[in-house]
């Protein structure tokens, strides 16, 4: 399974969206999006994610998300959208 890595940049969802379906078309399977940008996720980040996840879907990919901010995490789980998207660890540096 080929992934890539993109940012998750809530402010700039088009662009996004985007980078995330070229992806897709350019052959990967999943794309794991990096929340470590954002310090926490509000209802329009929220909602954001749950677009992009049905994309994702309808283009017949997979969305996966990372975070190491304890905030973020809360949320997700709190939103149990921790347990609809699959949840990548970070890589040991």
């Amino acid at each position: 399974m080929e992934s890539i890595l993109i940012d998750y940049r809530p402010k700039e969802y088009l662009a996004l969206e985007t980078a995330v379906l070229l992806a897709l078309a350019d052959g990967a399977d999943r794309v794991v999006l990096d929340l470590d940008s954002v310090d926490a996720l509000d209802t329009d980040g929220v909602r954001g994610l749950i677009s992009l996840l049905r994309r994702t879907r309808a283009a017949g990919g997979d969305l996966a998300l990372r975070s190491s901010k304890p905030d973020v995490r809360r949320t997700l789980s709190v939103t149990a959208l921790d347990r609809i998207f699959t949840m990548v660890e970070a890589e040991a540096a």
